[in-house]
């Protein structure tokens, strides 16, 4: 099973991170968000099921669990960072940056919250997106 397309919709908001455009080692990333819609294009260059692994295994867990786990794409223009705190909130952050060759990089920080009980769901859409 494929799938062209994907979202995680924030627990507490209207909030969605959205995966698309899946197009060999590239994938499209959108936030949409009350006050901020943003993408990027990433690349998955060298670790192409990395963030399906990442969700793999945050999907393994049956508790809350400490730390961070995370996936950075082999250039940083995107990078995913997963808590979870005590009682099952998880916080999925992503941080996507844009270089350009004068002064008008860009640089944001987003935050969407989940449960631990969604991570199954997601790991199965994340594994079906990457054909993992």
């Amino acid at each position: 099973m494929s799938m062209d397309k994907f979202s995680i919709t924030s627990s507490s908001s209207k909030e969605q991170y959205i995966f698309s455009e899946r197009d060999g080692e590239f994938f499209k990333f959108e936030v949409v968000a009350e006050s901020v819609h943003a993408s990027r294009k990433v690349t998955t260059y060298t670790d192409e099921f990395g963030i399906a692994n990442l969700f793999s295994k945050l999907s393994e867990f049956n508790s809350p669990w400490t730390g961070v786990e995370s996936w950075k794409s082999l250039e940083g223009e995107f990078e995913m960072a997963v808590t979870c705190n005590s009682t099952g909130h998880v916080t999925i952050q992503v941080k996507l940056t844009q270089w350009s060759s004068g002064s008008e990089d860009w640089h944001l920080t987003v935050h969407l919250n989940t449960e631990l009980g969604q991570l199954q769901q997601v790991a199965n859409e994340v594994r079906a997106f990457f054909n993992a």
